[in-house]
C-alpha cells in the first residue's frame, strides 16, 4: 500500500492532520513496518512494528534523523529524485523481507518520505516476533545476571529441529511449563537437559523470577546441605561473614534446577522430600524456619527406577518426581533435524573464525545423519569446532576430510546404513565412499594399509574400492 493513496491530499507536515492522515494506513498496515519523516529526514512518525523490527524506541526516535540510525539511507535520495524504490528484497534477521521507499509530495513539492517493510509471508513476522519476545527475556535475564541474580537465558525457540518428534517434545514442554508441578526431565548425556530447564522456566508464569541451578554431581557431598540450605555465621570452621543463603531460598517465587538428582546422595534425598511437601527450610546453625515458594525441575541421565531397586534412590521421591515427565529424543532418533541444528551451531558458535559463512558438503550431510551421536548435541558441536578449524585458508565448505577421524573408521559402512530418505541413492553413496577414501589417504600420507584400518575395512577391500574409483595411481 503506497503512503501517497492516503496522504497525497494533506501536509504530513502539519501535525494537527498528521494523525488522521495516517489512521487508515496504520490500519491497513497491522503487520508492516512503517517509518515517515520530513523532507530533512527526521522521524516523524514510526509504528511499533518498525520500532520491534529495527529495536529502536519509538520516543527516542521521534525527531532524531533517519541517518541517525540508517547512515546514508535510500530514502533521502528518493526525496531528492522523486522516484521511488520498490520492491526490494532483503534478508533481515534470517528471514525473507521486501523494502518501499516513497516520496510525499505537497501541491507537487517534496514534503517528506515514507518507508514500508515487509515480510513475504506473514508466518515470518510472526516467527521474529517470537524471537523478539525471546530477547526480551534474555535482556531480563543478562539485567538480572549483572545485579548477581539468577535467571534463565534459553527458550524453547532455543531448541532447534522440525522433526515430528522434536515438535511433539516442545509442545509437551510448554504445556507442562504452565504448571508449578515439579518436572524430571530425562535425556542422555549432552542431549541439552539444562537447555529444556531453562525453556520450562522460560515459558512459565515464574520467568520473571529467579532460575537457580545446582548440579547435584559436581557438589562435595559434605557441601551438599549448605549449599541447598545455607548456613549461620559461625556455624563452622571457615564458614563466610554474614552466613549464606541456600539455592532453595534464593529459589523463592521462581525455579530450582536440580541437575543429576541421580546423585543425590540418600540423607539429602530425604531432606529434599520434605522441602517439597511443606517449602520449610532450616539453615544449617539454627532452629528457626523459612519458608521458600519455588518451582523444581529436576532431570538426570539415570534410569531413576532402577536405581530405586538397587536401593540408591529413595522410593517416595522417585513417586514425587515421576508425574511430568519430559523426555529428550537423542539426536540419533531425530536425523532430519541434524542438518538445520547443525547450521545453526555453525552460525551461532563464538569459536568460528572471523564471520566465515560456512556450509556443508552434501557429503558430510549424509554422514552427519547416519552417525548415532553417541555423546548427542555436545559431541556435534565438538566435531563442528574440530571441523571449523581445520578447514584450509579460504575454505567455507565443511568436507569429509575436515571431520574428526573416528568419524570415518565407519564411514564407509555408515552411508549403506542411511535411510532411503536421508540418501539419493546409489550416486551419493558412491561419492560419500569416494571421498571417505580420499579423506582417509590424505590422512594417512597415502598409507593404504593404515588408510584400510582408519576405515574399518580389509587391505583387499580398499584395493578394490580405489581401483573402482581410479584412484590405485595415487
Amino acid at each position: 500500500m503506497m503512503a501517497g493513496s492516503v496522504c497525497r491530499d494533506a501536509d504530513v507536515l502539519r501535525l494537527e492532520k498528521y494523525e488522521d492522515c495516517l489512521h487508515k494506513l496504520i490500519l491497513d498496515l497491522a503487520h508492516v513496518g512503517v517509518l515517515i519523516t520530513d523532507r530533512k529526514g527526521d522521524i516523524k512518525y514510526l509504528n511499533p512494528t518498525f520500532a520491534m523490527m529495527f529495536d529502536m524506541d519509538i520516543k527516542t526516535a521521534i525527531s532524531k534523523n533517519i541517518n541517525d540510525y540508517f547512515p546514508h539511507s535510500k530514502l533521502m535520495r528518493v526525496m531528492e529524485t522523486g522516484i521511488p524504490d520498490k520492491a526490494v528484497e532483503f534478508s533481515f534477521k534470517g528471514q525473507s523481507a521486501l523494502v518501499n521507499r516513497y516520496p510525499i509530495t505537497h501541491q507537487g513539492v517534496t514534503a517528506g518520505g515514507f518507508i514500508e517493510v515487509y515480510f513475504r509471508d506473514i508466518r515470518d513476522l510472526q516467527k521474529l516476533m517470537r524471537k523478539m519476545t525471546n530477547l526480551q527475556k534474555k535482556v531480563i535475564y543478562y539485567k538480572r545476571k549483572s545485579q548477581g541474580l539468577p535467571g534463565a537465558s534459553y527458550t524453547f525457540d532455543d531448541i532447534i529441529g522440525q522433526s515430528t518428534v522434536i515438535r511433539k517434545f516442545k509442545k509437551l514442554g510448554m504445556q507442562f511449563a504452565r504448571s508449578s508441578i515439579p518436572v524430571l526431565v530425562l535425556g542422555e548425556s549432552g542431549a541439552g537437559k539444562e537447555l529444556v530447564a531453562h525453556a520450562i522456566h522460560s515459558a512459565g508464569s515464574r520467568s520473571d523470577e529467579p532460575f537457580v541451578r545446582v548440579n547435584c554431581a559436581a557438589i562435595p557431598k559434605d557441601l551438599l546441605e549448605s549449599e541447598l540450605f545455607g548456613y549461620e555465621e559461625g556455624t563452622f570452621t571457615g564458614a563466610k561473614t554474614g552466613g549464606r543463603v541456600g539455592k532453595f531460598e534464593l529459589a523463592d517465587k521462581g525455579t530450582i534446577f536440580l541437575d543429576e538428582i541421580g546423585e543425590l546422595p540418600l540423607d539429602m534425598q530425604a531432606k529434599l522430600l520434605r522441602v517439597l511437601e511443606n517449602g520449610e527450610i532450616q539453615k544449617i546453625g539454627t532452629s528457626d524456619v523459612v519458608y521458600s515458594d519455588f518451582r523444581l525441575i529436576a532431570a538426570t541421565n539415570k534410569d531413576l527406577a532402577a536405581s530405586v531397586a538397587k536401593g540408591t534412590f529413595r522410593e517416595d521421591l522417585y513417586h514425587r518426581l515421576h508425574i511430568l515427565v519430559l523426555a529428550i529424543p537423542p539426536l540419533r532418533d531425530r536425523p532430519e533435524d541434524i542438518p538445520l541444528l547443525a547450521q545453526h551451531l555453525l552460525d551461532t558458535t563464538r569459536d568460528k573464525p572471523s564471520n566465515l559463512e560456512i556450509t556443508f558438503a552434501s557429503e558430510v550431510k549424509q554422514l552427519l545423519q547416519a552417525y548415532p551421536w553417541p555423546g548427542n548435541i555436545r559431541e556435534l558441536r565438538n566435531v563442528l569446532t574440530f571441523a571449523v578449524f581445520s578447514l584450509d585458508e579460504g575454505q567455507t565448505e565443511i568436507r569429509l576430510r575436515n571431520l574428526p577421524p573416528y568419524m570415518l573408521e565407519n564411514q564407509v559402512m555408515m552411508v549403506t546404513r542411511l535411510k532411503p530418505a536421508l540418501s539419493p541413492l546409489n550416486q551419493a553413496r558412491e561419492k560419500s565412499e569416494k571421498e571417505a577414501l580420499l579423506a582417509a589417504l590424505e590422512q594417512t600420507a597415502q598409507n593404504k594399509a593404515q588408510a584400510a584400518k582408519l576405515l574399518g575395512i580389509s587391505r583387499n577391500e580398499i584395493y578394490r574400492k580405489m581401483r573402482r574409483y581410479g584412484l590405485l595411481s595415487r
